[in-house]
């Protein structure tokens, strides 16, 4: 009987195969045209050297049907990384945006060790980079079309990092921390309790101690309202979360009141939504995909 059964198992099986169709190599790509593995987008692994250290991360590249002359944007992390951008950052692929994820230093199998002034110059060294007439040739970059975004103490970084810039495009700032602000209104200790439940155990550093230093020792420098002026010419994209409890938004008041006359363009929304802008994502990666591309798009005033 068990070896009726068996064999009646294996024919059923091999009538099932017979009878299944094929699948069908199925078209690719919003519109169907990705016709050969020349026309597809593609992701490069970022091997990057920062002030010595190597810093790894990916590179998004557009199909080629978007042309040669494409905005990039750098995602810049927050502290200590766990909140990813992938999903943002594929959806301005898909329109033509080439997008430079970096991990920064001592962060998430990056060399080095971690400080939020060493983020700041992961940033400003990238974003030289993607610039820099070999990088744009290869990932076809408009040069004059880098974009720095970042989220949370990423925030810090992009805004400090664009001080530095002058040819940078403009900056889009995801629920920014305005760490020199907070430092500012903290003794070291509620800093660095601060600091260790946003996981700064999972960075790499010389010590809790140390990072702790470099914010101090730095904050008044990395006030918002100090890089303000550097804006002038500049575009800006501000987004903050309605329940966000993580950061402070009085400092972000202050700062977009010291934005300069000649800042190009202002776009400021507020999602209901957390730190993180869970369940408000896709719409607010449709807003910053019309953004971006409006606004490389627009002639400068």
């Amino acid at each position: 009987m068990k070896n009726l059964i068996l064999t009646f198992g294996a024919a059923l099986c091999a009538l099932m195969l017979t009878a299944a169709p094929m699948p069908t190599l199925a078209q690719s790509g919003d519109d169907g045209t990705y016709a050969t593995e020349a026309e597809l987008p593609r992701i490069d692994a970022l091997i990057f050297e920062s002030d010595g250290a190597t810093i790894y991360g990916q590179i998004l590249v557009p199909a080629p049907k978007f042309g040669a002359a494409r905005p990039c944007a750098i995602f810049c992390h927050g502290f200590a990384g766990f909140t990813r951008w992938d999903d943002v950052a594929h959806e301005l692929c898909r329109a033509g945006i080439v997008v430079i994820i970096p991990h920064h230093r001592g962060a998430w199998g990056s060399e080095g060790e971690y400080t939020v002034t060493g983020c700041i110059r992961d940033a400003e060294n990238l974003a030289a980079w993607a610039m820099s007439a070999e990088t744009a040739a290869k990932y076809g970059i408009d040069p004059t079309a880098v974009w720095l975004v970042g989220h949370s103490m990423g925030g810090n970084t992009a805004v400090n990092a664009a001080a530095r810039l002058p040819g940078l495009k403009g900056v889009v700032l995801i629920a920014p921390c305005d760490i020199g602000f907070m430092a500012g209104r903290m003794e070291k200790d509620e800093l660095k309790d601060f600091l260790i439940g946003e996981g700064m155990h999972a960075l790499h550093r010389a010590s809790d101690d140390a990072i702790v230093e470099d914010i101090t020792a730095n904050a008044e420098n990395m006030r918002f309202t100090r890089a303000a002026e550097s804006f002038q010419g500049k575009k800006i994209f501000l987004v903050t979360g309605e329940y966000d409890q993580t950061v402070p938004t009085e400092p972000l008041d202050a700062f977009w009141a010291a934005l300069p006359d000649g800042t190009q363009a202002r776009k400021r929304e507020q999602y209901h939504s957390g730190h993180s802008l869970m369940g408000s994502r896709l719409t607010f990666a449709g807003a910053l995909k019309e953004f971006i591309l409006t606004e490389n798009s627009s002639k400068p005033e």
